[in-house]
């Protein structure tokens, strides 16, 4: 089996890597804007061709897996339409699905699409931090089309079970939504925090000195790589707008309590607000 990728980056090095781990056998074709890590990944034996660009390197491809900004995958589907067989299925690794799926509807390619989103990452970037088992335990999204062959999913779902995720279908419009609240809007807040302190500390930075633990995680993902952020933003700004009223809402509201409960009252409401906090927390498994 012929497997492409466009874009090598964290996600797609480690999906590679993992898939050469389980099928040796499998054919790996890459490209990317930067031609250097994939030299490196042919030389690990990750990689069987590299190729210069998108062109009929990629013309046998079962699969070929989008790696790049949700925003340039519009230019490689349309690249990608007069290079591949009839059988091949496009997926991506896209944060956003919607904007993606009306990309593939433009294009005429709703027949040969499965989106794709494993839920996993890291705040480095690049082949180099890629690993076969970053993506063990996580979540993956798969959002087929109404024209997505069945076997193709039903492929796609062994795929990532070998990977060590676990595939999760839905629909492309749920998922922006559930994205949006639980990975779109929890990074802008990390962002937000970060500013706040550096932008209120002291003369002395005491803050900058002082932050620990639970300033150091709550801020992790604010190091996460703005190119990638910004494209998402931008993408799914309805889903993330709505969402960042409803948190602005609950923070409003927390505000108030402090403001004018009197000390008694506060207690109690911060008390419950921990309880309800930590017990849907835990939840997690």
């Amino acid at each position: 089996m012929d497997i492409g990728f466009i874009g090598f980056g964290l996600i797609g090095g480690s999906i590679a890597k993992s898939l050469k781990k389980v099928h040796p056998e499998y054919r790996i074709i890459v490209t990317s804007r930067s031609k250097a890590p994939l030299y490196e990944a042919q030389k690990q034996g990750v990689v069987d061709i590299v190729a210069t660009e998108v062109d009929n390197s990629f013309k046998n491809c079962d699969y070929i897996f989008l790696c790049t900004p949700v925003i340039t995958i519009t230019y490689y589907l349309q690249a990608l339409k007069n290079v591949i067989k009839p059988e091949c299925i496009i997926t991506d690794v896209g944060s956003v699905k919607g904007y993606i799926h009306q990309a593939v509807h433009d294009a005429g390619l709703d027949s040969q699409f499965i989106g794709g989103h494993p839920m996993a990452g890291s705040e480095r970037s690049g082949f180099n931090n890629s690993s076969d088992t970053l993506l063990k335990g996580a979540i993956y999204i798969l959002t087929p089309t109404n024209e997505s062959p069945a076997d193709k999913l039903d492929w796609l779902k062994q795929a990532v079970e070998e990977l060590g995720a676990v595939p999760v279908v839905m629909d492309c419009k749920q998922h922006d939504y559930a994205v949006a609240g639980i990975s779109h809007v929890p990074h802008l807040i990390s962002a937000a925090l970060a500013i706040l302190a550096k932008n209120n500390d002291d003369y002395e930075n005491h803050m900058h000195t002082l932050a620990a633990g639970g300033f150091k995680d709550t801020t992790r993902i604010a190091a996460s790589s703005p190119e990638m952020w910004e494209q998402i933003c931008v993408t799914n700004r309805d889903a993330i707008s709505t969402l960042l009223g409803k948190y602005i809402k609950e923070l409003n509201i927390i505000k108030s309590h402090i403001d004018n409960d009197s000390d008694e009252e506060c207690s109690d409401y911060i008390k419950n607000l921990f309880n309800t906090a930590g017990e849907y927390r835990n939840s997690f498994k």
